[in-house]
């Protein structure tokens, strides 16, 4: 190299020493988002895309075909969500439910929510947006005094199972508008023996479900992927006989369509967190501390079911929800189904 190349490189007038890692290290880092700013992105997210006015519209058209009036359920339970802190899935649920109450003028007082996953960061989020936090594990036992939207987003089996069966009557099962995985795959997908054996009410109602799914939402695919909204006319439950209504454990003289003659014990409100018609079906209480009901039973309550009930419920879907290209309504041949 002759020496004017060298004079044009400069190595030496030019050369600066690289500072050490150590210290760009110790520069303060950002803090991370909020999850009320997530949750507003997810909400943006949403309200940019399609699928939000065709979910929405598809609620609406469902509650008039059940309820025969929009403003027919104005009370909301949530089950199963998630933690919105954590999960991306979570909070598209959450702006989902949101997005839908303000849609019917649902006051957001009047949404209940429980998930045993939930944190400090997600009962602040939740306390910011009014929803009413149920502090007690009741396993999805919620008796439905009055029509209420049920949301379930790709909760457990036996967690659909124990909705139906606390609402197993005449009178009470027309009332859960339930927005959940369709409960007719189950019926496809698990051998009937089993079925019928471990979740009789599953078994029995899916035929006779009117559903109507959500289509893909391109922004977040696995948040209600298999999603259906599910509700059963007051024509069909009419046509069923005592023993359909006859579940194992409960006694004979109990009749299916007793659930209004009982006394309301909860607040007033759509959701009863009191013994209904399931608590009469249960060949025994389980262990241990016995509480006094307001109609005089008593009601038992274990000790550990609220920490149990926290490995059985997902923290979110994508292991155990089912992404299926075809609808199924239920059995073609009965008239409380559309093909």
């Amino acid at each position: 190299m002759t020496q004017n190349a060298g004079a044009q490189f400069g190595y030496e007038d030019h050369f600066t020493p690289v500072r050490t890692r150590k210290k760009r290290k110790n520069r303060p880092q950002a803090a991370p988002p909020s999850p009320a700013v997530l949750l507003n992105r997810a909400s943006e997210e949403l309200a940019n895309s399609d699928w939000l006015d065709d979910a929405q519209q598809t609620l609406r058209e469902s509650l008039e075909e059940a309820f025969t009036a929009l403003d027919a359920a104005q009370a909301v339970l949530c089950l199963g969500l998630g933690s919105p802190a954590s999960s991306r899935d979570a909070r598209a649920q959450l702006a989902f439910l949101l997005a839908a109450c303000d849609d019917l003028s649902i006051d957001r007082t009047r949404v209940s929510v429980f998930d045993p996953v939930f944190v400090d960061q997600d009962l602040e989020l939740l306390a910011q947006l009014r929803l009413t936090h149920l502090s007690e594990n009741q396993q999805a036992s919620y008796g439905m005094r009055s029509p209420t939207i049920v949301f379930m987003p790709h909760c457990d089996l036996h967690l659909y199972e124990n909705l139906l069966r606390e609402n197993w009557s005449q009178e009470r099962l027309p009332n859960v508008f339930l927005i959940a995985n369709r409960l007719s795959d189950y019926a496809e997908s698990i051998p009937s023996r089993k079925l019928t054996s471990e979740h009789p009410c599953v078994a029995r109602l899916a035929p006779y479900l009117t559903s109507r799914p959500l289509r893909p939402c391109t922004p977040y695919p696995t948040a209600f992927n298999n999603t259906s909204i599910q509700f059963v006319r007051s024509a069909c439950l009419e046509e069923r006989d005592a023993d359909w209504w006859e579940l194992p454990g409960r006694p004979p003289s109990v009749s299916p369509t007793s659930a209004s003659e009982r006394p309301a014990s909860a607040p007033d409100g759509a959701l009863s967190t009191s013994a209904g018609p399931a608590a009469e079906q249960k060949a025994r209480p389980a262990p241990g501390a016995a509480r006094e009901l307001d109609d005089g039973e008593t009601r038992a309550a274990s000790a550990n079911a609220v920490a149990a009930a926290a490995a059985s419920v997902p923290v979110r879907p994508q292991a155990r929800s089912r992404a299926r290209g075809h609808l199924s309504v239920g059995d073609p041949s009965s008239p409380c189904t559309e093909a």
